[in-house]
């Protein structure tokens, strides 16, 4: 028996319906007034076998990833993502062994091996799920630590907690919704077309610091694909008056013409 089974194994006689959604009040209890921290170790191992099950993860422990074998000169990538404030996520997206990142000396380093893993193009539950709030920043009082009114409390992780056992079982249950938004990640992003797609729209929604990042990535993509005429144009696009441009340019045809 895991550690996460041991811990929430009390939890049986207090447990709720999987689909019930906790009001404002109940949200507040368990997780806001807490002061007991809750480790990604208890539930590492939930997650690792829910990605094992579905996916075929391994958990990496160096490098605190799950990600799958390659294929197609890709792996699948799931990992925790820490913003700020008291909730964490999963984030998933696929890492390719074309693409290399650049740093301030010209230098290409690729993430190809057991301890270099990054994900190039990503996605998360936001991209899924509609979280409608009456204000572009922060919450109402209404909405604040509110399940029901803000589905983002429904998809994230709580790190701190009045009831370990409570938060386990239910950090469970957040995990097991996660599931089924990565593999219609899966299924809907299968070819490089499919993530040029993505990133395209992206490019043109999203702010603008993230722009240059995403047309490194859809460069090289368009490249793997042998356009390079809009391998260059997405470049250039993104590195716009950076001497790191022509260096990224021969790799791009160097990998266009392979």
């Amino acid at each position: 028996m895991s550690l996460f089974d041991v811990l929430s194994k009390g939890f049986c006689s207090k447990k709720r319906q999987s689909n019930e959604i906790l009001s404002q009040e109940e949200y507040k209890d368990k997780f806001l007034h807490g002061e007991d921290y809750i480790k990604r170790e208890l539930y590492d191992e939930y997650i690792s076998r829910r990605l094992s099950e579905e996916f075929g993860l391994k958990y990496n422990e160096k490098i605190k990833k799950w990600h799958s074998e390659w294929s197609d000169n890709r792996r699948l990538v799931v990992e925790l993502c820490y913003p700020r404030g008291n909730h964490i996520y999963l984030r998933w997206g696929y890492n390719y062994d074309f693409i290399p990142n650049i740093n301030s000396k010209n230098k290409l380093t690729w993430h190809r091996t057991e301890s270099s893993v990054k994900i190039h193009i990503a996605d998360a539950w936001y991209n899924h799920i509609e979280d409608e709030r009456e204000q572009d920043c922060g919450y109402t009082k209404e909405e604040f630590y509110n399940p029901r009114k803000c589905t983002s409390f429904q998809y994230q992780i709580p790190t701190y907690t009045s009831d370990m056992e409570f938060a386990l079982e239910y950090i469970k249950s957040v995990i097991d919704k996660n599931i089924p938004l990565i593999r219609e990640w899966v299924n809907n992003v299968q070819t490089v077309d499919d993530a040029i797609g993505v990133l395209n729209q992206r490019i043109v929604t999203l702010h603008h610091i993230y722009v240059p990042y995403m047309c490194h990535i859809r460069a090289f993509l368009y490249a793997k694909n042998r356009d390079i005429e809009k391998a260059i144009y997405s470049i250039e696009q993104g590195y716009a008056e950076d001497d790191r441009q022509q260096v990224l340019k021969d790799k791009l045809n160097q990998l266009s013409n392979e």
